[in-house]
């Protein structure tokens, strides 16, 4: 029993040497070389010329999707709006109505400011 002890503790002493030999050296290579390869590519990576050469076009369809989801949104947040105050209050269909058509005048209003802005700049802000 006093054999099985001595050998584990041999095993522990060798065990600790090898991690203290592991700790001495500073950061690990691989992490360092990997630092040194992110450094390098970051330049390369903004070198690399687009497709076309130029900066892509704006597209049009994000741009409607923008427009749409913008009116949906408005929309949404009057009737939740609405139905919220209608629940408070007790007034049942009038705040409803009368929140839809805020939502929609608002919906209606960001439409419009993005629209003013395509037609300055002939690209979507």
């Amino acid at each position: 029993m006093v054999r099985g002890a001595s050998a584990g503790a041999g095993r522990s002493a060798s065990s600790s040497s090898t991690l203290s030999r592991m700790s001495e050296g500073g950061p690990s290579d691989p992490l360092a070389r990997l630092g040194e390869r992110l450094s390098r590519a970051r330049p390369e990576q903004g070198r690399k010329p687009s497709v076309g050469g130029e900066e892509p076009p704006s597209s049009s369809i994000g741009f409607g999707f923008r427009i749409g989801i913008e009116l949906l949104a408005s929309l949404l947040v009057g009737l939740a709006l609405g139905w919220l105050i209608d629940r408070w209050l007790g007034t049942r269909p009038w705040g409803l109505i009368v929140f839809f058509f805020i939502g929609a005048a608002a919906g209606m209003l960001n439409a419009f400011r993005a629209a003013q802005g395509l037609g300055r700049s002939g690209r979507p802000q």
